[in-house]
């Protein structure tokens, strides 16, 4: 599958960057899913969730974060401006299998 690379950056530093094939991301308007080749836009989040599908991760594996308010900003590549995240499950197990979608 395609994939994008993503950062994820809060106000005092970077809370996440790699190479990625999806995300899902609380907007304003609800969940929304952002992959490769994506159109460009900008978005502006709401606080919920933010699910990372790693490049070349099991189908079944996410990474998992809580986070606040924020913006997306999706161009070739995604950076992810939040106000405030930590990782869901406690760092030691940041990898969540059988989400619902």
């Amino acid at each position: 599958m395609a994939s994008f690379k993503l950062e994820v950056m809060t106000p005092s530093k970077r809370f996440y960057s790699g190479e990625v094939e999806h995300i899902i991301v609380t907007t304003q308007d609800g969940k929304e899913g952002f992959m490769a080749d994506h159109e460009w836009t900008c978005k502006l989040l709401d606080a919920g969730q933010l699910r990372i599908k790693e490049k070349d991760s099991p189908e079944d594996e996410w990474l998992v974060a809580s986070a606040a308010g924020g913006f997306l900003d999706m161009k070739k590549d995604a950076v992810v401006y939040i106000d405030a995240i930590e990782w869901d499950r406690g760092p030691e197990r940041r990898k969540s299998r059988h989400i619902s979608k």
